[in-house]
């Protein structure tokens, strides 16, 4: 520790030569280091936090704002936890999440320690024969690479395909060529990504339990990729670097929770 002191210049200099991830990978090798990452600031606090405040939590069904189970004696507050500050005729209605940033109904991203939120410009109408599709929604954020986030509405089975003349029950789903939006706030507009698949679909169409508006599933990223509860309870593993997915599948009669640590 003494020599970590008197060289600590020295080691923040060195330090502050490496990239956001590996830097946040850096301060967890010992405390000495973690100091030196803290005291000098050499990771951005306000994109990503160094201690965890709380917790937002919502019932299903529910109609009432999230609430926040929250440490008392954090220095950094989040005082309004029904995120009533947010212009939302939509309410507060969480859709997904991800590395801090919040995803509300109506397409608002909302950064609660900040209260800094913003509404996102109105997807594109989706492409002929994809009019009666659903979406899932995702968030994409990772502050360790970059201050900009991504929103992608992945097509979902819905009731009611009968008016679609490009697939039918027994076509199989995911498709191989999967069509996806995606909104970037680094260009601020959406644009369609083709997703290629790798391996076997998770079924046919005739397979996939149809979306209902009470039904929400959820996606969690983790180190480049995105993970979707399908509608089979199979995953779907989304590589973003080179668009392309492949299917997980669950085994027969499981269910599926994402947990990631």
């Amino acid at each position: 520790m003494a020599l970590l002191a008197a060289h600590a210049d020295i080691l923040a200099c060195v330090l502050g030569h490496l990239a956001p991830r590996s830097l946040a990978v850096s301060r967890s090798v010992c405390k000495g280091w973690r100091a030196i990452v803290d005291d000098y600031r050499l990771l951005r606090t306000d994109l990503l936090p160094l201690s965890l405040h709380g917790i937002f939590f919502m019932e299903e069904f529910c109609p009432d704002p999230p609430k926040l189970f929250a440490n008392p004696l954090t220095k950094h507050r989040i005082d309004d936890a029904s995120l009533g500050y947010v212009k939302n005729d939509g309410g507060s209605f969480i859709e997904n999440h991800c590395n801090g940033l919040v995803l509300l109904w109506n397409h608002l991203v909302v950064n609660p320690a900040t209260r800094q939120w913003v509404r996102l410009p109105p997807p594109p109408p989706r492409c002929t024969g994809m009019e009666d599709f659903n979406d899932d929604v995702c968030l994409v954020y990772d502050p360790t690479v970059s201050p900009h986030y991504e929103v992608l509405l992945i097509p979902c089975v819905s009731y009611g395909l009968d008016s679609t003349t490009m697939f039918t029950e027994e076509s199989e789903w995911p498709p191989s060529a999967y069509a996806i939006q995606v909104f970037s706030s680094r260009t601020w507009r959406w644009e369609e990504r083709s997703l290629v698949r790798r391996g076997e679909a998770a079924g046919t169409i005739a397979d996939m339990e149809p979306y209902r508006d009470f039904v929400h599933r959820y996606a969690v990223y983790w180190k480049g990729a995105i993970y979707v509860h399908c509608q089979n309870d199979s995953i779907l593993r989304i590589i973003l670097s080179d668009g392309s997915y492949e299917v997980i599948k669950s085994p027969t009669g499981s269910k599926i929770f994402l947990v990631f640590s």
